[in-house]
């Protein structure tokens, strides 16, 4: 069985699985038989792997279509972050049979409503974190973050969609949960609190996660490379306000999209 244990007419059914890698032993399918054989074990529970996790390269549109499933099972977080573990879970097995997903419902709305940073961003970078080690992990989130602020969202078309509708597409301009919604609901004419806009970001989750797998697998490959470039605004103004000068901030957004130019001359009494 799969999910979850339950009770059925007075009998407890637990998955074999999880179960079983948790305890150290291999679970395999005997096509001959038609079988599934276990074998091996531990007297105790088995010790998760040390940091990175292994990965095998998954497919980017089951994975898209499971973040977008999962947007509407959890919202955006969790939707991000169990499509990637979840589908390890299928393809790799132990230790990602024992994650609690569920953890990761905290982020829905730029965690808990409060539109900090996109919880399917969230999510993705966590789950990138999980299986590239600390050499490189910054450099695959911070391709992912760059690359969220550009990409023409959404773009991700379900196979049923909640919302069977054609939605317009603009460029999220932020990392942040406010100003991604607050920018497609101007463009839209949708408001926040509308199906469409929920619509919206369930195919955002489903397009996050498709570009954090094809990461993953070029970065699998050793075929990743960097394509984001930051605006020139950014170095323009960390020139003043970076550590060379007034060294008062830190960022990587585009600083004009929340703060005025500064005037080059102050203006005349």
């Amino acid at each position: 069985m799969s999910g979850p244990a339950q009770i059925v007419k007075g009998t407890a059914l637990v998955p074999a699985r999880p179960v079983a890698e948790a305890l150290g032993a291999s679970v395999a399918w005997e096509q001959g038989t038609k079988t599934v054989k276990i074998t091996g074990g531990a007297a105790g529970v088995a010790a998760a792997p040390a940091w990175p996790w292994p990965y095998k390269k998954l497919d980017p549109e089951v994975v898209a279509q499971k973040g977008y499933d999962g947007y509407y099972k959890g919202a955006c977080c969790y939707g991000a972050f169990n499509a990637i573990v979840s589908e390890l879970a299928k393809v790799v097995g132990f230790p990602y049979t024992m994650m609690p997903t569920d953890m990761f419902r905290y982020g829905e709305g730029g965690i808990a409503g409060w539109s900090t940073i996109c919880g399917a961003l969230n999510g993705a970078c966590a789950a990138i974190n999980l299986v590239v080690g600390e050499k490189d992990v910054m450099k695959l989130v911070d391709e992912l973050m760059g690359w969220y602020t550009t990409y023409q969202f959404p773009n991700f078309k379900p196979v049923t969609p909640k919302v069977d509708k054609e939605l317009v597409t603009n460029a999220a301009g932020s990392t942040l949960c406010h100003v991604s919604v607050t920018n497609w609901c101007k463009v839209s004419g949708y408001g926040a609190k509308s199906p469409e806009r929920s619509e919206r970001c369930g195919r955002l989750t489903g397009d996050v996660v498709k570009y954090a797998v094809q990461l993953l697998n070029d970065y699998t490959d050793g075929k990743f490379a960097a394509s984001y470039l930051p605006p020139a605004s950014i170095g323009e103004c960390m020139g003043c306000h970076g550590d060379k000068a007034m060294n008062n901030t830190r960022g990587k957004q585009d600083c004009v999209q929340c703060h005025d130019l500064p005037n080059p001359k102050p203006p005349h009494k």
